[in-house]
Order: structure tokens, then C-alpha cells, then sequence
């Protein structure tokens, strides 16, 4: 359920910023540009988020499955993806050890956001510019409506890059919550089996082997 939810709030972000970029086809190519950007970085966010959802499957699939002896931990490793094999055995022979999460995406949604907004506000300096070359430029009201209009119709556009800015920045957030939620429920999983399948692999049973043959 989880995985639809986060496919459709992807397909929701994409056509946000498809739809303003291509707003700014044939008529403001800075803003698209800028749109541009904001597409490749929330793609690049999503590829992220793709990998951790793929291998946090993997992850709790393999621990389904795993059989009540758990003795033989390579092998079992060897079926995780090696992003998460060394923490996956750190964690079960400590208990500490903290599973990879994602890098990226933390920064890119937050550049999603002020990349739109450094489109604003070039456009914004761009259409006051506009504007004032319009009032410099005559002294007669109709000719100022019509060279005010120009600069003010690329500031409605300008706006465009914020929204597509912070849509992408929203479905980007709301997606790597999902996989967060799901690593989370895979951590607590691989938890249990610390104190049950491979209890003979931790730390203090090893401690106790130790200290019970000396």
C-alpha cells in the first residue's frame, strides 16, 4: 500500500514541475532553466529513495525468511544487498551499529525549495527592470500599460518556478518519510532477531561463552 501511495505522490510531483516548465517553453528560458534543475535534483532524489526503498525490501525479506537456526551468519549475509551487509552484522554482534540512510535526498530537499525561489527572484529582478525601462521610456499612460505589461506577465511566470520548487520539495519529503517509516520497521525486525535467531553472534552471548570456558 505503502509503495502505490509513494509512486502516485512521485507522478503527482513530476507533472507539478513538467506542467510549470512547460509554462516557460518559447517564453522565459532562465525560469526553465531553473525548472529545469528542479526536475533533474527531485529526479535524483527519487532514484536515492528508490535504491534504500529496493534494498530495505530485500532487507526485511530476508529476514522472513530466515530459519530458527541462524548459525551459519555469512551465508545469511551474503543474501543482503553489500550496502547493508556490514552494518546488518555490526548491529547484530552489538546491537549499535545504525543502518545507511539516505544522503542525498536530506539536502536536495531543501535545495528543491531555494532553487525555486532563486527563480522568483531573478524573475522578480528582471520584471522590476522591465518595468522601469517602461516608465523611463514615455510619458503617455497607454504606451506605459502596454510596456508594463510584458514585465508583469513574466513575474506571474517567475512565480511558477517557487511552486514547482516547493511541489517537488513536498512529494520528495513525503516519499522519503515512507521509506524511513519502512527502514524503521526492518531495524525493529532485525532487532528481535539479536536476543532470538542470532543470539549466538552478539556480544554479550559471546562474552558469556568466553567467560563461561575460562
Amino acid at each position: 500500500m505503502l509503495k502505490y501511495l509513494a509512486v502516485a505522490v512521485f507522478i503527482l510531483g513530476a507533472v507539478l514541475v513538467t506542467w510549470m516548465g512547460s509554462a516557460f517553453v518559447g517564453g522565459n528560458p532562465l525560469a526553465l532553466v531553473v525548472t529545469t534543475a528542479i526536475g533533474l535534483c527531485y529526479l535524483a532524489g527519487v532514484a536515492e529513495l528508490a535504491r534504500f526503498y529496493r534494498d530495505t525490501g530485500q532487507l526485511s525479506a530476508t529476514l522472513k525468511t530466515t530459519g530458527a537456526d541462524g548459525s551459519d551468519l555469512e551465508a545469511w549475509l551474503a543474501a543482503l544487498p553489500e550496502s547493508l551487509r556490514n552494518p546488518v552484522r555490526l548491529r547484530l554482534q552489538g546491537g549499535q551499529g545504525a543502518l545507511p540512510m539516505p544522503v542525498l535526498t536530506p539536502y536536495l530537499t531543501g535545495l528543491l525549495v531555494m532553487l525555486g525561489m532563486l527563480g522568483t527572484f531573478v524573475g522578480m529582478v528582471a520584471t522590476l527592470q522591465g518595468a522601469v525601462t517602461a516608465l523611463e521610456g514615455t510619458t503617455e499612460l497607454d504606451a506605459i500599460r502596454n510596456g508594463l505589461a510584458a514585465p508583469i506577465k513574466g513575474l506571474g511566470m517567475a512565480f511558477g518556478t517557487s511552486v514547482a520548487g516547493v511541489a517537488a520539495s513536498a512529494a520528495l519529503g513525503f516519499i522519503s518519510t515512507l521509506c524511513r517509516r519502512d527502514r524503521l520497521a526492518a531495524v525493529r525486525l532485525l532487532d528481535s532477531f539479536i536476543d532470538g535467531n542470532f543470539h549466538r553472534h552478539s556480544l554479550p552471548y559471546l562474552n558469556q561463552l568466553l567467560n563461561y570456558q575460562y
